[in-house]
């Protein structure tokens, strides 16, 4: 009992566990997952404001097919058209400027869709 209060009184550490470290072979068919390191993937993502963009502009196509036109100011690079778009395929959006005239955009040139009204 002596001996546990003099331990007690010299601030040394009451208890020490001495880990194992032991070397490990490498096994062929399993894989190692370290955490610590981050490794960096390039993967082509479509930012928000694009995915938000583009079902924008199908919600507008789709009212113009149940005959709900929607009148759009269309922000291109350095140009603004203001029509009513009624088709889109992979590359091209058709606007209906007038009763006879269409525009053909191109999507990669838009930058901003505005509706001005329903």
């Amino acid at each position: 009992m002596i001996r546990v209060m003099f331990l007690l009184k010299d601030n040394g550490p009451l208890m020490f566990i001495n880990t194992v470290s032991t070397q490990v072979n490498e096994v062929p068919h399993q894989k190692i997952f370290d955490s610590r390191t981050q490794k960096v993937r390039n993967i082509k993502t479509k930012s928000k404001l694009e995915f938000l963009e583009d079902r924008k502009l199908n919600n507008i196509i789709e009212m113009y097919q149940k005959n709900r036109p929607v009148l759009c100011n269309i922000i291109c690079e350095g140009e603004e058209i203001i029509g009513i778009p009624f088709k889109k395929t992979d590359r091209i959006l058709y606007v209906k400027i007038d009763e006879e005239s269409v525009e053909k955009i191109y999507l990669h040139n838009i930058t901003d869709i505005v509706i001005i009204r329903f």
